[in-house]
């Protein structure tokens, strides 16, 4: 959760870093302007960020500020067809494509860290809004993945493109199917 500027800044540092920016502005401009998808995702992350800043914080200037980022999200939202509420995901957030496949839609109770999103991937409820995934750090979510119901998604795992998971999943898998199953466990690295 985002409460201080020091926590804004190593949020959009390590947002930064996962879209391929790091701490150049200079290079995250130049790629908005000829319009590259990482930039444009990474903007909208940006403004997520700085929405959830201002919400945290409950002084007049931020509220003002928080409801010109909250209208400034929508409308990015709008534009590139992205949905995810202000304090659900960790950071490292990283949304890989913004076209050919329908927007992200990121309606889970919960998300980890360096969590990777591609273009139709679809992640909500069942039946009431509490009945919302809960995902783990470290997880990827391949073109037109789904994730429905009270789930819990482990770390490490990779969502295959079009699987539709509806039941828990454990740590360092690849899932893939309808609905989805276990393919593989992963190799962990050193």
């Amino acid at each position: 959760m985002i409460k201080t500027r020091e926590d804004l800044k190593f949020y959009l540092i390590e947002d930064g870093k996962r879209n391929g920016f790091g701490n150049n502005y200079a290079q995250y401009i130049i790629r908005l302007l000829i319009g590259n998808e990482s930039a444009h995702a990474y903007r909208y992350i940006k403004t997520l960020r700085y929405c959830e800043y201002y919400l945290n914080n409950s002084s007049l200037i931020h509220r003002i500020l928080y409801y010109y980022y909250k209208l400034k999200l929508a409308r990015l939202g709008g534009k590139y067809l992205i949905k995810i509420s202000p304090n659900t995901v960790g950071y490292g957030l990283r949304i890989i494509h913004l076209s050919g496949g329908g927007g992200v839609r990121i309606g889970a109770l919960k998300v980890g860290n360096y969590c990777g999103f591609n273009s139709g991937v679809l992640i909500g409820t069942t039946t009431d809004e509490t009945c919302r995934p809960i995902i783990g750090d470290h997880v990827a979510f391949a073109p037109g993945a789904k994730a429905f119901g009270k789930i819990s998604i482990g770390n490490n795992v990779f969502v295959a493109p079009n699987a539709v998971v509806t039941k828990d999943v454990p740590d360092n898998v690849i899932v893939g199917g309808v609905p989805a199953k276990i393919l593989k466990n992963k190799e962990l690295k050193e």
